[in-house]
């Protein structure tokens, strides 16, 4: 994982292969991961989305079995 403390919109729009507006959409509805804005800049904390992503990891895309081992 990146070790800076924010995601802009979209960096965490391209992580999650979702446009921008629905980032967007889900701010204006109370819906996703924390967020911040500073200025006309909206961040989202890096340990906030990956608290987020271990909440919802299957309509995200994110496979969490356990990697198998190949001979």
């Amino acid at each position: 994982m990146s070790d800076r403390a924010f995601l802009t919109s979209k960096e965490l729009a391209t992580r999650w292969r979702l446009s921008e507006q629905t980032l967007a959409n889900w701010r204006h509805g109370r819906k996703g991961p924390p967020f911040v804005r500073i200025g006309a800049k909206v961040l989202y904390p890096n340990e906030a989305v990956q608290a987020f992503e271990k909440l919802s990891p299957s309509w995200l895309g994110i496979d969490q079995s356990p990697q198998q081992q190949h001979p």
